[in-house]
């Protein structure tokens, strides 16, 4: 374990011991300065790891030696100061379960400053891991209902990780997994069946669900997509019976497939078998099939789960928070913090109480400094004692932080529980007692109010929204009418929202999705080449993959509205809202007071162009930042520039 760690942590230690500060009393604090855009809290995971890897920390005789041979170390006092190493220290700790936000004291450890710093990189190795898929697990759980979640992401991480991912992704609320190390070590349920593999080793399926049949049982789960799903069930049922358990579908467009999966397995007597989705699903794509009210009762989610859905660490950090300037015990602590634009930390070694409403929601994250009793009686202290005196002071099992995890979020209000959440974080941080550091302002946080309450005193309400037109996969690289630089755009508009909807500029951001139903002659007749004029290739059909947002696109948006649903849809002013079909993108808009809109997303001289000519015709004061933008053709995005100003858009 002392060797899953970076060269310069032993450098620091040899440079201390040199310098006089190795055994100073020491406070180092391990967390996040901002949650990823879009993100409403977040999830820990790992603490209980990180105990055990504290446990093992040691540098014995061939570590030391081959870290003298590699002329890491050649300092004798170094050399003794490892072999004799073993933290003595306190760890208080957010427990594994718990949520976190913006400054979130996850991870406290005190003791020497050697002892201490040594620690950071296996520490933050495995909370940054470990947070990020149980962030993303707890993001699928909060859409996915009551569904049976499962965890299949093992051959998309290393082994080691895999392992870790199963443990955090059940924190989260996924039930069970694929991982049979996970079983062992942990406790977690395991479940698996067949890949497409056996079926295609097999002369056809028939055979092949037969033994599966006569191996795992009626009620195992059956793979049916091999070729063509609707007849895969045919065959399963023929070959298995009316009592079959499940059957699993893995590519396509599931909404669609599920639901004649549902009609057909109906109809041949199977009504108590289960269908199982899976294919590269993340949070979005399941929030936007239970929307759709797919028939689905189980989704297995992978690659997306074990990559932290976009984010794959926690952007956890481990800084030293205070220091004492003599030796000994009874040495007072000196606060001490980085001033850095975007870096900031704030010295002090602090205490968290969590406020909560009548309700019983979470209002705030109220930090203090270490013993200032100032929360009321009745608010929650996330933090534990993990370590004391070098000895492991809590344990815990997935079992009970995933219970924790269920718990806590469940004290979040709706809103904040769904892909897009209305707030980022959805929990403010607080200070007491202590400076607020600039990086925490949110979208709902210090900026935002601040800009507006100035606008308000100067007698000019913002009234500002910024719309996202339509970045979508099937319209980004890789998809069926892709705009080239369209997953570039989706990043560069996460960068111009950021957390703090670009400076506090805008007071609403909404996004529009085509969302194709049954769009008629939108779509190119079978067979027939589309004329890319009035007749298209088949692309953003509701509920698929094309038709989710960019992954690259990481923006908490108020509202989404669908368009295209039963004919050709251009204007994200002719769609409507995905929570009320009866309320348009202009009504919305007004009842809000916004009077002024910015157009980004794609394609510049089809979509964007037509919202852009609605929003002015609407009586918006309208501005196309082209920067945030692509286009299908330079001539004709040219011609649609020069046409939106001339119609009195600001191309900016």
């Amino acid at each position: 374990m002392a060797l899953k760690t970076d060269h310069y942590e032993i450098t620091m230690v040899a440079s201390a011991l040199q310098s006089g500060i190795a055994e100073r009393r020491a406070v180092f604090e391990a967390f996040a300065r901002r949650l990823p855009a879009g993100r409403a809290y977040g999830v820990v995971a790992g603490a209980d790891r990180v105990i055990d890897a504290i446990e093992r920390f040691r540098f014995d005789d061939e570590t030391v030696d081959h870290l003298v041979g590699a002329g890491v170390v050649s300092d004798p006092d170094v050399v003794d100061w490892l072999r004799s190493y073993r933290f003595r220290g306190d760890v208080t700790g957010y427990p594994d379960g718990e949520l976190f936000f913006p400054y979130s004291p996850v991870l406290t450890v005190e003791g020497t400053f050697a002892e201490c710093v040594v620690l950071e990189t296996v520490v933050l190795s495995i909370l940054n891991y470990d947070c990020a898929v149980a962030s993303a697990a707890a993001r699928v759980r909060d859409v996915a209902h009551d569904r049976l979640l499962i965890e299949g992401g093992s051959r998309r991480a290393d082994p080691d990780a895999a392992v870790a991912a199963a443990r955090a992704a059940h924190i989260g609320g996924f039930d069970t997994t694929s991982n049979l190390e996970a079983g062992r070590r942990y406790g977690i349920p395991t479940g698996g069946t067949t890949a497409h593999a056996f079926v295609l080793a097999h002369s056809d399926e028939h055979t092949a669900f037969r033994a599966q049949r006569d191996a795992l049982g009626a009620g195992s789960t059956y793979l049916v997509d091999t070729f063509d799903v609707l007849e895969g069930i045919r065959r399963a049922v023929q070959a298995v019976g009316p009592n079959i358990g499940a059957v699993r579908i893995d590519s396509g467009n599931l909404l669609a497939a599920s639901i004649r999966a549902r009609t057909l397995l109906d109809s041949l007597g199977a009504s108590g078998c289960r269908i199982v989705a899976s294919g590269d699903l993340d949070e979005f794509r399941v929030a936007e099939l239970e929307e759709a009210s797919a028939p689905i009762d189980a989704y297995l989610v992978g690659t997306s789960l074990v990559t932290g859905s976009g984010h794959p660490t926690a952007s956890v950090v481990y800084k030293l928070v205070a220091i004492a300037d003599g030796a000994g015990e009874a040495a007072p602590l000196r606060a001490v913090g980085k001033l850095s634009p975007g870096k900031t930390t704030v010295g002090g070694r602090k205490q968290v109480h969590r406020s909560v409403d009548a309700a019983g929601f979470w209002t705030a994250e109220v930090l203090s400094p270490a013993g200032d009793d100032t929360g009321p009686n009745d608010a929650h202290d996330p933090q534990v004692v993990l370590v004391a005196r070098g000895e492991r002071a809590w344990s815990d099992d997935p079992a009970a932080a995933r219970r924790r995890c269920e718990e806590r979020r469940r004290r979040l209000r709706g809103e904040d529980r769904v892909p897009h959440p209305r707030r980022s974080p959805a929990v403010p941080t607080e200070w007491v007692g202590m400076e607020s550091p600039a990086a925490t302002e949110s979208s709902n946080g210090a900026a935002r109010r601040s800009a507006r309450a100035q606008a308000e005193q100067q007698g000019d309400p913002m009234g500002r929204a910024l719309i996202i037109v339509d970045v979508q996969n099937d319209f980004c690289e890789g998809g069926s009418l892709a705009v080239e630089g369209g997953h570039a755009v989706a990043a560069s508009i996460t960068d111009l929202v950021g957390l703090d909807r670009a400076g506090g500029r805008y007071d609403y951001v909404v996004a529009s999705k085509d969302w194709h139903i049954d769009p008629g002659e939108h779509f190119a007749a079978p067979g027939a080449s589309p004329d890319f004029a009035e007749s298209w290739p088949v692309h953003c059909a509701a509920g698929t993959q094309g038709a989710a947002f960019s992954p690259s696109l990481q923006v908490a948006v108020d509202e989404v509205f669908l368009k295209g649903q039963y004919s050709s849809g251009y204007s994200s002013f002719e769609g409507v809202a995905a929570s009320s079909e009866d309320v348009g993108l202009r009504q919305w808009l007004a009842e809000r007071k916004v009077e002024a809109v910015d157009v980004v997303g794609l394609a510049t001289d089809y979509c964007v162009r037509a919202t852009a000519l609605a929003a002015a015709e609407a009586g918006f004061d309208t501005a196309v930042l082209v920067t945030h933008c692509a286009g299908v053709a330079a001539d004709s995005t040219a011609a649609a520039l020069a046409e939106l100003a001339s119609a009195g858009v600001t191309v900016a």
